[in-house]
């Protein structure tokens, strides 16, 4: 079995770049979503998008998950995939707290003749790079560090001057690393395949020792590389909604990225307005609400010194906010609902 890691920080678009993989390669993995808190919103999208695909199976590592519990370890879950499954492929996405150092640290028993690790690959979006790493730079320089493949996402309309800027930033952190300096989007069906090990390049194995000092202290044996205490990072998770229009969620997303709930890292969660399901995504300063096949009503909102009682008041109907949409920058505004009205 070989094992591909992909890390990245929260909202860094992990899901969507293993949806490509799949896609571009024509495998069949078994792919082991580590969710921060108790959602499983990116296990369904992947269910839900690799649904046709009879055996590419989806499994969730989180507490009260369906392939471990909550004393199993996280190596002892990758076992237990390995010995009932055996699958040639093993994708492992990370929570996106999760130090990599740790993950990779944590493999090392297991890996042997049988079971081998790709080349970590950690994706990240240079737009936001240099901002997140003042907010977060001992998580981010664990993920950069401990990658063997830097892959670039949400860059569509970066500068060449950013992208160059940020190629130069992570190179300091770690000069080894292959980088991705455009849109993974761009990049060549044969570089799809050195991932996983396939073509002619290389067989794609790692030989990466986790970096000491780069976060490779331990916090648990549950926890799959998660990078700080749980009360750095907190998380509060919603099952019921009352919003009447779109412009009620467009607002309260709005009032996220000000940080009227506590610094919020990433949100994200599907709702039903006026009949209609809707999905919504908030990382990296922006987001955008699309329509949703789901049926479910789930959102999580991940960050520092959230305020779960306001939160809830907001979407369940306990506070009325009343601000014209017009206030709402209208490049932002076009974006998040360009899908819906």
């Amino acid at each position: 079995m070989k094992i591909l890691l992909v890390s990245g920080f929260l909202g860094a678009g992990k899901t969507t770049f293993i949806k490509e993989l799949i896609k571009r390669t024509g495998t069949h993995p078994v792919i082991m979503e580590n969710e921060y808190g108790d959602n499983n919103l990116d296990s369904l999208e992947l269910r839900n998008d690799t649904a046709k695909e009879d055996d590419i199976q989806v499994m969730e590592f989180m507490e009260g998950c369906v392939c471990c519990t909550m004393k199993d370890s996280f190596a002892n879950s990758v076992f237990t995939i390995f010995s009932s499954l055996d699958p040639e492929y093993l994708i492992i996405e990370p929570t996106g707290v999760g130090r990599l150092s740790n993950i990779i640290n944590n493999l090392q028993p297991f890996l042997h003749g049988s079971i081998s690790l790709l080349k970590p690959a950690v994706v990240l979006s240079p737009e936001n790079f240099q901002q997140n790493m003042k907010e977060w730079p001992e998580l981010y320089r664990d993920q950069v560090a401990n990658a063997e493949t830097v892959v670039f996402s949400k860059c569509e309309h970066a500068s060449t001057e950013v992208l160059e800027q940020v190629s130069a930033m992570i190179r300091d952190i770690n000069p080894h690393a292959e980088i991705i300096g455009s849109h993974y989007s761009n990049m060549s069906d044969e570089w799809w395949m050195s991932l996983m090990g396939l073509g002619d390049t290389s067989d794609n194995t790692s030989e990466i020792t986790a970096i000491p000092g780069s976060g490779s202290d331990s916090l648990s044996g549950d926890s799959a590389g998660e990078a700080v205490a749980k009360d750095e990072f907190t998380q509060v998770s919603i099952s019921r909604t009352e919003l009447h229009n779109p412009a009620e969620l467009v607002m309260f997303l709005e009032d996220c990225l000000h940080n009227e709930f506590g610094h919020m890292a990433r949100a994200k969660g599907t709702v039903m307005i006026d009949g209609e399901m809707l999905r919504f995504d908030l990382a990296d300063r922006m987001y955008a609400i699309t329509s949703s096949p789901d049926t479910k009503c789930q959102c999580v909102f991940i960050g520092q010194y959230l305020d779960e009682k306001k939160i809830r008041q907001r979407l369940c109907g306990g506070t009325k906010v009343v601000r014209k949409i017009q206030q709402i920058p209208q490049r932002r505004l076009k974006a998040a609902v360009n899908d819906i009205w």
